[in-house]
């Protein structure tokens, strides 16, 4: 019985290790192996592990993504292009433009003035921020100002169109440079009348406010004859290049003369609180200018 009982078992394991020397290896990498060579040893694949980590690409993706095919950013693309701008709708802006500068000066010229006093000295600065006071004392400074506001956004399309030629020579792109520049400067008077509030700096607050009144009203006045000249003088010329490359000139030493005159106003914030002053300074004064002249050289380029 015994005897038989050991056939009968060892018969049974010579067939169970018969039968997995024909199983399949768990280790095998049977993906790695051709076509070909499945089929002469009649092995089929498994079914696809979901949890397997494939690639999403074809194996030429990384070469096409390398070529870097993607279109460069133009900040410039949504701007309306094209020619066509009359002169005579230019002539008749900038007589209007003119118009209102008289109506501002009629108003009240004392207040022209005083901007000039202010402009050139102190004195005078501490004289005219006296004396505009209420309705009456403030409204002949904001109408110098919107004239400036006026003609800058002139100045900014009429440089455009000197360096650009007709690309940029629309009404679409000039109420855009008009838009452009009342929203810049009426923005930075903002952040100031919100820092007056938050901070305990009211009074210099005022002074370097009124103080950026004074100086662009005085600028103002100075572009609206060399807007007439930039825009009625020859189109491609050696004189316009001049022309407008002095005048960027001057508007680079009236902001710098401003920084000068504004700068005893700092120093005290320098001394008490340097972090927060050259936070401002930085983020205020110096990013905008270096962001448009980003834009300037992206679009020359």
């Amino acid at each position: 019985m015994f005897r038989k009982l050991s056939f009968v078992l060892a018969f049974v394991g010579f067939c169970a290790v018969a039968q997995g020397q024909n199983a399949a290896n768990p280790f095998e990498l049977l993906h790695r192996l051709s076509k070909e060579v499945l089929a002469a040893e009649g092995i089929s694949l498994p079914p696809a592990n979901p949890f397997d980590v494939v690639a999403h690409r074809e194996p030429d993706a990384s070469e096409s993504l390398a070529e870097n095919k993607t279109e460069a950013f133009n900040p410039f693309s949504v701007l309306p292009r094209g020619g066509g701008l009359s002169g005579s709708v230019l002539a008749a802006l900038l007589l209007a433009v003119f118009a209102f500068l008289t109506f501002s000066v009629a108003s009240n010229r004392a207040a022209v003035g005083k901007a000039w006093g202010g402009f050139l000295n102190d004195n005078g600065f501490s004289v005219a921020q006296r004396e505009a006071s209420g309705f009456v004392g403030t409204t002949p400074y904001y109408l110098l100002y919107v004239n400036f506001l006026f003609n800058a956004g002139i100045f900014v399309f009429l440089v455009t169109r000197v360096f650009q030629r007709e690309t940029f020579n629309n009404i679409g792109f000039l109420l855009f440079c008009l838009a452009g520049a009342i929203t810049a400067f009426l923005s930075k008077h903002l952040m100031l009348r919100i820092m007056r509030g938050l901070f305990p700096v009211e009074a210099e607050v005022r002074k370097y406010n009124f103080l950026i009144i004074i100086f662009n009203c005085v600028l103002g006045l100075f572009l609206v004859p060399f807007n007439l000249l930039i825009a009625f003088s020859a189109k491609a010329g050696s004189e316009q290049l001049l022309l407008v490359s002095w005048m960027l000139g001057l508007v680079a030493i009236f902001y710098a003369y401003r920084t000068l005159r504004a700068s005893p106003i700092g120093l005290k914030f320098l001394s008490q609180s340097p972090f927060h002053f050259l936070l401002y300074f930085c983020t205020v004064e110096i990013a905008p200018i270096l962001l448009l002249v980003k834009l300037a050289l992206m679009q020359t380029t």
